[in-house]
Formats: C-alpha cells, structure tokens, sequence
C-alpha cells in the first residue's frame, strides 16, 4: 500500500514542475513588431475569358482595399471585393471577358491601418489576335491625283505581302505593332483603257486578311495614237530605220508573224536566230526596225502595225517595201530654188521637185553662217508632206532685217537621215531695213513682176 503510494506521487511530480514553469497572462500577449500585407503572387493577370478571379491576401493586421482606375482605358465591368478586411484574406475580383483589341489595366492599392500601402498592377489581356482594316476594297481612278488613306487597328504585330510583280502599286508602309497605324496607298497611272486588279494579304497573329485593289483604265476617247509616215523602205542591202509614235497611252507595234526577214526591237539576234515581231511602248517613242538583206530579184513589201487601247483600239499602219536585187534606187530630183520676194522679216521662194516614189516632207532650210546649210545644221521650214511631183511656193518669216541668208530647198525621200535631197543651188538673199514695198531691187529674178 506505502508502495502504490509513492509510485503516484512520483507520477504527478512533472505535472507539478510544468504548471509551475508557465508564465502570467501579462507575458503571453503578442505584439508584432512588423506589419505583414501583401498579395500572393505579387501583380495580378486575368486571362481575356476570365470573369472571375481569387487572390490570397497574406497579412496580420486589418486593411483596406481600393480600385485606382485607368481613366484613359475605362474598365467599367470591373469590381473587387471586400473592401476592408483583417488578416489574411481573399480578394474576389470580377469582370466581364475582353473581346477589344487592347488590354484593361487598373491599379488595387491595399492600405493598412498603420500606414502600409502595397500597390498591386491588375491586368486583363485582350482578346485573341484581332485586327480592323478601315478599307478591305480600295478603288483607284486611271489618272490617281493621291494616295488613298487606309487605316489598321490591331492588337498584334502585322505585317502586308505584296504580290510579286506588282510595280504599279505602293504602301509606304508594309508592318505595325499595336493600336493605330495609318498607311498612304498610291497607284500609278494607267496607260490603256483595261482595267487592272490586284490584291495584298495582311498577316497577324496566325491569320490574315485580304485587301482587293481595282484600278479603272482609261477613256478609250482620251487614248490618241499616230505615227507621223505611213511608207517606208530599204534598199536591196537591208539595214535599220527608226519609225517615231506619238501617243498619250501604251502601244504595241507588230509585224505579221510570217514575215521573217524584218524585225522589231529587239534587235534580230543573228546567232539566235530570233525572230522579234513585235515592240511595245508607253507615251511618245519610237520603234527601230531591222530589215535582213534580200538577195532575190524581186522587191518584198509588209507592214509595221501599230495598236493602241482594246475596247476601242486605235490603229496606225506603216507600210515597208525593200528593192530586190538589181531593182533600180527610187530616185527624187529638185530643181533650181529661186526667190520670189524679199523683205525686211521675210522671203518667198519657188521650187519643184519629181520623185519615182512619195515622198516624206519637204521644204525649205536656211542659216546665216552657214552657206551650204543641211536639216542638220540649219533653220528648217516644213512646207508640206506626201506627193511624187509639185511645185512649191515656200516661205520663211521672222527674219531679221538687214540680214544676210543662205537659202536651199530640200525633199526626204524617205525615212533616215541620208535620204534628204537638196536643191542643186543655194540662194544668197538680204532683208531690207524696213517695211518697203518691194520692187525690182526686192527681187533677185528680174523677170519676175514685184509681189504687190
């Protein structure tokens, strides 16, 4: 029995020595010495589909919450709850999905009642990649006076391809990121009376939008095409000439394909053995035509066509004959120049000129230094065009007075520079002081009556 009790006493020993180590209620009051507020994770990020989102706030004090809004991207749908709150806690926060093309931003600032603020940056991504293209058709006349202004507004990076051998439409800027960018697009003119089409791709993301482009072709009455001679030709040897066009549009010149022994630029490759029957051009210009020698007897003749506009197209045709081997040269023959008058700003002169074929132009050239003046050096005045035989009446105006001229008359029998034919004489005339009306001393062929 003494034993028993003694093993109880020892028992209850420790349990005596615990209670008698605590200490008094005084001592077990907590006081911390630093304020704890934050937000698990530190700034927050909601998808574009979220509409709900928990966040942990950590902190040993009480606290209150507050929305700084972003007043230059309102987010109207946006609510955080609670308010205030002590200790740790959670923030539910609320919104409705972002289908723009640009992300919600605001600010959540946590304030503590001993004066700890923590600002926490709320983010809300926007949509999947978007983009707004102001024009996804944009219409040019033929004659553009400026650029058409097409807007993107995206929320990716983009970037516009152009289709390979496109010259005649620009973009002075083919990538952007996001937000607003404005591009200036300007197309060329349009030099025949065809439509023309085409169409660019702008990539973002992993999409892409097309932009069709339509650009009207010309008034087929504002097109004007002609080629100023209408018959030209070789000699047996062959050789090269230059015919000259004058249009406001695109041409085309052709030679029938069957005729192979004239050509068109470019030039006939005679180690090719390329047959080229046919040029094109825009505006003024001129065609070069290469005709191969013919050793037949017989002359050959084709024709150079020129084709300007398709709906109503305008058509010049120029005729080319080459001489057959022994075929007498066309020969053009002009006669004395004689002058009919002189006076004190001008001179009249006749002359006469036959020819086995029509000839280009004729008339008169004229220099004051020169005394056996040429087209190539001299004054010229075209009297007329065409014909086989004539005789001319020809004058020069806006002389000086009292000048010395050498005078000669000159037909181009046909196309090139070494076809011009000059009278065999060159007349020696003087302008008068003054407006005088002329007699006997005005006129260098006495038997002539004064002009009156």
């Amino acid at each position: 029995m003494k034993t028993r009790n003694i093993i109880a006493i020892l028992a209850a020993l420790p349990i005596v020595a615990g209670l008698t180590g605590c200490k008094s209620d005084d001592q077990l009051d907590y006081k911390p010495t630093k304020e704890i507020l934050k937000i698990e994770g530190g700034n927050i990020e909601l998808r574009s589909g979220d509409e709900e989102k928990a966040v942990t706030v950590t902190a040993n004090c009480a606290w209150t919450m507050n929305v700084i809004p972003d007043l230059n991207n309102p987010w109207p749908s946006l609510t955080v709850q609670p308010q205030r709150g002590t200790g740790n806690g959670t923030l539910v926060i609320l919104s409705d999905q972002n289908t723009s093309i640009f992300d919600r931003l605001d600010t959540i600032m946590l304030t503590s009642d001993g004066g700890l603020h923590q600002k926490i940056a709320l983010r809300q991504k926007s949509g999947d990649p978007t983009i707004n293209i102001s024009s996804k058709t944009i219409s040019f006349p033929a004659n553009p006076a400026g650029a058409h202004l097409m807007s993107i507004t995206s929320n990716d990076n983009w970037n516009i391809q152009t289709p390979a051998g496109i010259n005649w439409l620009h973009l002075d800027k083919t990538t952007g990121a996001t937000g607003a960018t404005t591009i200036n697009v300007t197309a060329d003119r349009v030099t025949s009376d065809a439509a023309r089409s085409t169409s660019f791709t702008v990539l973002y993301g992993s999409s892409s939008a097309e932009v069709q482009v339509i650009q009207a072709g010309m008034n087929s009455d504002d097109i004007y095409l002609n080629v100023p001679i209408d018959q030209t030709g070789f000699e047996a040897k062959g050789g090269e000439q230059m015919i000259r066009v004058e249009s406001n549009a695109e041409w085309n010149a052709y030679i029938p394909s069957s005729v192979d022994w004239l050509h068109l630029e470019p030039m006939y490759d005679h180690h090719e053995h390329e047959n080229y029957s046919s040029s094109t051009g825009v505006g003024n210009g001129e065609v070069r035509i290469f005709c191969d020698q013919n050793t037949s007897t017989i002359a050959r003749l084709t024709a150079v066509v020129f084709i300007s506009g398709t709906k109503d197209p305008k058509q010049c045709i120029v005729l080319v004959e080459q001489a057959g081997v022994g075929t007498p040269e066309p020969q053009t023959v002009v006669g004395d120049l004689t002058s009919l008058y002189v006076g004190n700003t001008g001179a009249e002169f006749r002359f006469s000129f036959v020819s086995d074929e029509e000839v280009i132009d004729y008339g008169l050239v004229y220099s004051r230094t020169n005394r056996m003046p040429t087209r190539q050096d001299g004054e010229v005045v075209t009297v007329g065009r065409g014909g086989y035989t004539k005789n001319v009446l020809a004058t020069i105006e806006h002389l000086e007075p009292t000048t010395t001229y050498y005078v000669r008359a000159y037909v181009l029998s046909k196309t090139g520079q070494d076809n011009f034919v000059y009278s065999p004489n060159v007349v020696t005339i003087t302008t008068s002081s003054s407006a005088t009306e002329p007699g006997e001393s005005d006129n260098p062929d006495p038997s002539l009556a004064p002009r009156r």
